[in-house]
C-alpha cells in the first residue's frame, strides 16, 4: 500500500535531483519574483523516497543561484496514485519510472517535458515572520 501523506518542509539543495533542464528566461524571471517577494510562494514538489523534484526546476535552479541552502519542499510517495504524470512533448514518452531514471543517471527531459498532477490539494509556503 502506498503512503498517501503529505508533508511540506525545508529541505536542502544538495538532496534534490533534477529530472527536466530548465530555459534561461524563465528563470531570471522566477529569480527576479524570488527577489522582489523575499520567498516562494508555493513550495516544490518532491518525491520523498528519491528526491526527485517533480514540479518546481525552475525555482529550484533560482534558489540555487540566489544562494540559498534549503527550499520548501511538499514531499509525496511518488509511486503512489496520489500523483500522475502526462508527457506536454507528443515526441517523449513518460513514465513515473523514465522520470527516476532521468533524474538518477543526470540524462535530463529537454524542458516542460512534463506535467505532473497532483490529486489531491497542496499546502502554500508557510509565511515567515517579519
Amino acid at each position: 500500500m502506498s503512503d498517501h501523506s503529505i508533508e511540506i518542509r525545508e529541505v536542502a539543495l544538495g538532496l534534490l535531483r533534477e529530472h527536466e533542464q530548465v530555459e534561461s528566461e524563465r528563470l531570471h524571471q522566477i529569480i527576479e519574483e524570488i527577489r522582489r517577494a523575499g520567498r516562494l510562494r508555493h513550495p516544490i514538489l518532491v518525491d520523498k523516497r528519491s528526491w526527485v523534484i517533480l514540479d518546481g526546476h525552475h525555482r529550484f535552479r533560482a534558489y540555487k543561484e540566489l544562494g540559498f541552502e534549503t527550499i520548501p519542499c511538499v514531499l509525496v510517495d511518488y509511486q503512489s496514485d496520489i500523483v500522475s504524470v502526462r508527457a506536454r512533448r507528443p515526441d517523449i514518452p513518460v513514465s513515473k519510472d523514465e522520470v527516476i531514471r532521468r533524474a538518477l543517471s543526470g540524462r535530463l527531459f529537454p524542458p516542460k517535458t512534463t506535467q505532473h498532477i497532483v490529486h489531491t490539494p497542496l499546502p502554500s509556503c508557510p509565511e515567515h515572520p517579519s
